[in-house]
């Protein structure tokens, strides 16, 4: 059986292979030390480069970002995408299908022994989850152009719901956006917040995170002014944050008076591979 080797090897770098021997064409990540087999069963191992030759654990080695790899047993599939495999360095033209599993593209087959990688960088994405009213009607903050869910008694509730993307491997911030119509009782909105994989299925309470979190005031300084408030801490219980987990958030208001209030949605600001 042939080795793989690697051509055409662009943006590369010297680095120290961690615990694990690293071959030709693995792909690999960095834990903050070294570089390791990168794995789609961990978020976190998302593939960052690939090995441009063989090494022993310990020993510097080379890697790089983009490149060509060649296997003359004719293993790959011309025009077939590749990914990031859920057996640790490997490539596969198989999408990960393991729930909670990475799926990260790094490649597409050039013919039945070539295979073209480039490891593109991490970047942001915007997921908006829009609000719905469980217990009110629609209606416009004052006269303005912005409408949603109006809450204007205690322990009203907004349901706020969206799938987080398959390649997402950390969240880099969240908002939530609000407006409330009087500025009297200091209104605040208290979360429940959890996620399930993302297979038809599974109980709605399979996979939960943590319930109690931390309360948000609603008001801004004046009347009828739109609230743009840091909501990350109030995503980043254990297993909210994985790749296709559909998460849902319950937001409980309390006012105590009669200022009215609109929570128009929350944006997380994903970092995706």
């Amino acid at each position: 059986m042939a080795d793989v080797f690697v051509r055409q090897a662009r943006a590369t770098f010297a680095g120290t292979v961690g615990a694990t021997a690293i071959s030709a064409g693995d792909l690999v990540y960095f834990d903050g030390t070294d570089w390791e087999l990168a794995d789609a069963d961990n978020a976190t191992k998302f593939a960052e480069a690939v090995a441009v030759a063989s090494y022993a654990s310990g020993a510097a080695g080379f890697f790089c970002r983009s490149c060509i790899l060649v296997d003359t047993d004719a293993p790959y599939t011309q025009g077939d995408q590749y990914y990031l495999s859920e057996t640790a360095g490997a490539l596969t033209a198989t999408r990960p299908t393991t729930d909670g599993s990475l799926r990260q593209c790094v490649g597409f087959g050039l013919s039945t022994s070539e295979v073209y990688v480039d490891i593109a960088p991490v970047r942001e994405l915007n997921v908006h989850m829009d609000t719905r009213g469980a217990t009110s009607a629609f209606t416009m903050l004052d006269t303005g152009n912005f409408g949603g869910a109006m809450l204007d008694a205690d322990a009203e509730i907004a349901n706020a719901i969206t799938m987080i993307p398959d390649n997402c491997v950390a969240l880099e911030i969240a908002y939530l956006w609000a407006g409330v119509e009087g500025t009297t009782n200091t209104p605040v909105a208290a979360f429940t917040t959890g996620s399930t994989l993302g297979a038809s299925g599974v109980q709605h309470d399979a996979v939960t995170a943590d319930a109690t979190l931390t309360a948000q005031t609603l008001e801004g300084a004046a009347a009828d002014e739109i609230v743009k408030l840091a909501f990350t801490t109030q995503m980043d219980a254990t297993n909210i944050i994985r790749p296709g987990a559909l998460v849902g958030v319950k937001a409980i208001y309390t006012d105590g008076g009669t200022d009215v209030a609109w929570i128009f949605g929350i944006d997380l600001v994903c970092l995706v591979v």
